[in-house]
């Protein structure tokens, strides 16, 4: 009971945090948006029609008798929402029900189009697949129409089918779910398929402001969770309830379903479409027409790196040519790449003689040189003042890759070569119906040295304080070699343990061919050699990359032994493909290869990445594993997201937090985990990345 309580305690810490950060969103004149008790914008029970606001990332929890609901949601695009589920419900006796409270855990996937939106005669209207993927306990389907009335009133009905079925009108199709036995596969058969139920509600904007009133008639079967609820009412249809809005991002729910059970529901969201953070940011320099007078004239040097390392950008190079001064830089503060550009030529116009009229900035990433841009000095000292200078920047400015080396460069010698931190870290382990989610904090030291361009040595380590990992039980399962589902073995080790410990080379081997060579310690599981090779054209849309690795077993501990690890592929890798699709910052990724259990296929990876440096998306992995020898969860997939601190800091930083979720874990489709690929590192400095933030090159 003990264990429980802890668990909800750090249930509560790790949600207030989560809504210090999300409430820093103030509210705004949009709708309300009213979310179910699955998280999906609805009622309670039953769903509404109609999208939240694009791009929006929203976590849900809701509670009523023996039911509780965790949801993780994503308007993927305009019109598409998708959710990943995992329900406990039940009072009925199992060996879940006395670690974590309830009888039964599911793990699902919902999925929603928007059909129509709304206008002065017609509703919106929506169609809503749930649990389609997953177990298909709670698999149904919906057409719904919802219509404003008044400003103020919501009226919604529809037709559902599955457990959405009761208020049975009419009957279309025999309806099978199709089951393999591993759960986790994609149901499509059964879609609309059945008995087909009706349901309606209303929504009501209370005269109070940011207080919502809501009724529904439900058609929820309830047929399965009566499996597990033992006296959970049937009949009772009629639910309704409050929603009391703190912000657009944060939102608290109370209301009676279920028969007479009483219920609360917490909805935290957040939206990439909207900047904040940087009002305490120091204002940026101008754009000098006229330069500093200097009586020697390369005497301004000094001066320049001084600057730019109080911009907090480092310069690594220069290089004066005739005309023209090369400069190659290294952002490591600013979110957006345009900014730094921007910084970078006010300093320049400030410091470099009049003779010298073209600018050139070289993005790099480890100090190797990536992208190049072109800038007459003149022709930005003209638009500098209009109104659209962003787009005109635009215009004049000249983009390609950078070149593989610039010979005669002087290196700036006053870069810090070491860096170090100490920092509290967390980890969870979720999905486990025992207990359904584990946690462990403690402090993380890292060490950076950097000896020279392209060299870098990397030390991560982590002690737990506060941790349950001790306790997590379920281990190995399925038929093929264990490399990952020992992962039990290592998070039990809560001691002193080495994350990482790597000595890496990145290079170029022509101006759009990449290189890395990376060696120690790569992961928690595997120390080894990881080699890749990447073409980053950076005006194309496409580029491709190949990995070789070789790689061991690391023992439990986590320190400098290693073990053997019985069917592993110690020789693995992959060949990519990636295409920044330009369709709402959409970024595609094919891996083709051998995986660590020696299993061969396929991983499709989809990324949306905001140009404000959110991130969400999805992949899962084809292999010739079959789902038998796979086990519970057929195939591995999963979903990321990675959300920046600028909203609640009030200066520009590029720290974030990131988050990768798997319903379950497997030794199929098993990838070896790499710190630093290369086009995770430089697909943000490609022509289309950059461009797509330039609004903010001024800023």
């Amino acid at each position: 009971m003990n264990k429980e309580k802890n668990n909800y305690i750090f249930l509560l810490i790790f949600s207030s945090l989560l809504i210090f950060f999300f409430s820093k969103f103030a509210l705004s004149e949009n709708r309300l948006h009213s979310r179910s008790m699955t998280g999906e914008h609805g009622i309670l029970e039953m769903p509404v029609a109609g999208s939240i606001d694009d791009g929006e990332i929203g976590f849900t929890v809701s509670s009523a008798g023996a039911i509780n609901q965790n949801i993780l949601s994503f308007q993927a695009l305009p019109r598409v929402y998708a959710a990943l589920r995992y329900t406990g419900v039940g009072n009925t006796s199992s060996s879940y029900l006395y670690t974590s409270g309830y009888s039964y855990w599911d793990r699902s996937f919902d999925l929603r189009i928007d059909l129509l939106k709304e206008s002065n005669i017609l509703p919106d209207i929506s169609v809503g697949m749930q649990d389609i993927v997953g177990g298909g306990s709670f698999a149904s389907e919906y057409l719904v129409a919802s219509k404003s009335l008044f400003k103020k009133l919501r009226v919604t009905t529809g037709l559902g089918w599955g457990t959405m079925s009761s208020n049975k009108i009419t009957s279309f199709g025999k309806r099978v779910i199709q089951d393999n036995n591993y759960g986790g596969g994609l149901k499509y058969k059964h879609l609309f398929r059945g008995p087909i139920g009706l349901f309606g509600g209303l929504e009501y904007n209370t005269p109070i402001n940011n207080l919502k009133m809501k009724l529904e008639y439900s058609s929820n079967t309830r047929e399965k969770t009566s499996h597990w609820w033992k006296d959970v009412s049937i009949d009772d249809k009629i639910n309704y309830g409050l929603d009391y809005f703190v912000s657009d991002s944060l939102s608290l729910s109370a209301y009676k379903a279920y028969g007479n059970e009483i219920g609360l529901q917490l909805n935290i969201s957040g939206s990439p479409m909207t900047y904040s953070g940087d009002y305490l940011e120091p204002i940026p320099e101008p754009f000098y027409s006229s330069p500093l007078d200097y009586k020697e004239e390369m005497s301004f040097i000094n001066d320049m790196k001084a600057e730019f390392k109080e911009e907090k950008i480092k310069l690594v190079t220069h290089q004066i040519e005739k005309n023209e001064i090369i400069i190659v830089i290294e952002n490591y503060h600013f979110s957006s790449t345009a900014q730094a550009i921007g910084r970078s030529l006010r300093l320049l116009s400030k410091y470099v003689p009049n003779k010298i009229n073209l600018f050139t900035i070289i993005l790099s990433e480890a100090e190797i040189p990536i992208t190049q841009l072109s800038f007459d000095r003149n022709e930005i000292a003209a638009i500098i003042d209009a109104p659209n200078s962003e787009l005109i920047t635009e215009k004049i400015a000249s983009v390609k890759s950078a070149p593989k080396y610039l010979s005669g460069a002087v290196i700036n010698k006053n870069n810090k070569k070491i860096s170090y931190s100490i920092l509290p870290y967390y980890k969870l382990h979720l999905f486990d119906p025992d207990i359904p989610i584990y946690y462990d904090l403690g402090p993380r030291l890292k060490l950076s040295y950097k000896p020279r361009p392209g060299i870098e040595f990397n030390f991560s380590g982590v002690k737990s304080i506060y941790t349950t990992f001790d306790q997590i039980k379920r281990g190995e399962k399925g038929s093929l070699p264990k490399v990952r589902t020992t992962l039990k073995e290592y998070r039990n080790e809560i001691g002193p343990r080495i994350e990482t410990l790597t000595l890496a080379s990145y290079f170029k081997l022509s101006n759009h061919l990449h290189g890395r060579v990376t060696a120690g310690y790569l992961e928690e599981m595997y120390a080894g050699l990881s080699s890749e090779i990447v073409y980053f054209p950076v005006k194309r849309k496409f580029s491709f990359g190949t990995e070789l690795n070789y790689v061991k077993g690391r023992e439990y501990r986590q320190l400098f032994g290693l073990r053997e690890v019985k069917g592993l592929a110690k020789l693995n890798g992959h060949v990519s493909a990636y295409l920044d699709t330009g369709y709402y910052d959409y970024l595609a990724q094919l891996d083709y290869g051998k995986y660590l259990a020696g299993d061969v296929g396929s991983t499709f990876t989809l990324t949306r990445n905001f140009k404000n440096g959110w991130k969400a998306g999805g992949f899962f992995t084809l292999t010739n594993a079959t789902h038998a020898s796979f086990g519970e969860g057929s195939f591995d997939k999963g979903i990321f997201f990675t959300i920046p601190f600028n909203p609640i800091i009030p200066y520009e930083t590029r720290g974030s937090v990131s988050e990768l979720i798997r319903p379950i874990q497997g030794d199929g489709g098993a990838r070896l985990i790499v710190q630093g690929r290369l086009h995770e590192r430089i697909q943000e400095y490609s022509a289309n990345q950059i461009l797509g933030a330039w609004p903010r090159i001024w800023r």
